[in-house]
């Protein structure tokens, strides 16, 4: 397969008032290949999300560099999606504007505003929001609103989505079904993800790959671990598995020795 994201060697930390520099980031290198489904996780404080934030063009590495596609990543670009914890809703709008709100915004001129609608009822359709579609934010539950922005990620086409805990914040039984979704989108739609995360068993069901950052300040990647489940996934199968089990030890221990 083709590598389509390359991380070398980046370093990244911030200037603190009273502290001076600190360093987040240390000499990450790795890379993601096109179709791959790869997972971040970390002990907290770890710079998970600064790592996804230098990855998507928000942040700049200090050294070292990111490619997509062997070119250098300096900035936002619309072939990398990318989905935060917290939706970012415009309430003024509902659903479906939303979605078409942003394939406004991506700046593509080869969209009518007809085929716009049809993508934002498409996506919004596969996450099970169709008969919201023209409800605002303010009368759609967090679940809801999570999926609201997932289908907008997808309705843009971005080559790469990433994803930085987008489903941190919902309840237990929410955040089971959303997983289910986005584990049935990235399976069909065979496009490259990378997941921040701090849930092994979210890890473990979604991931062709999980990466373990040490604990920072300059942080690492401590492990490469490849999950040998085939896809399509069944969840109960899966989860009921020795292979499974052995990895969610395997990994809760690389946490808690990256903790200490």
């Amino acid at each position: 397969m083709t590598e389509q994201l390359t991380v070398e060697a980046i370093t990244k930390g911030f200037a603190h008032r009273k502290r001076g520099f600190q360093p987040v980031l240390g000499e990450i290198s790795f890379s993601v290949e096109e179709g791959e489904f790869v997972t971040i996780i970390g002990p907290s404080g770890s710079g998970k999300s600064t790592l996804l934030k230098v990855l998507a063009g928000l942040e700049l590495p200090d050294s070292g560099r990111v490619c997509l596609e062997a070119r250098p990543i300096t900035g936002p670009s619309r072939r990398l999606g990318v989905v935060f914890q917290q939706h970012v809703l415009l309430p003024w709008l509902t659903a479906e504007q939303n979605v078409i709100f942003a394939l406004d915004a991506d700046g593509r001129s080869d969209r009518s505003p007809a085929q716009k609608e049809e993508l934002a009822e498409k996506w919004l359709d596969l996450v099970h929001l169709s008969e919201a579609a023209d409800k605002k934010p303010g009368q759609l539950s967090g679940g809801m609103q999570q999926r609201v922005g997932i289908a907008r990620a997808f309705a843009l086409e971005s080559e790469v989505l990433l994803l930085d805990e987008p489903l941190g914040a919902l309840d237990a039984l929410t955040r089971h079904s959303l997983q289910q979704q986005l584990l049935h989108l990235s399976e069909q739609e065979k496009r490259t993800f990378v997941l921040v995360t701090h849930d092994v068993d979210e890890a473990l069901m979604l991931s062709d790959r999980i990466l373990v950052l040490s604990q920072g300040p300059g942080a690492r990647v401590q492990q490469d671990i490849r999950v040998p489940f085939g896809r399509p996934r069944d969840r109960e199968a899966v989860e009921s598995s020795e292979d499974y089990l052995g990895l969610r030890r395997d990994l809760l221990e690389s946490l808690t020795s990256a903790a200490d």
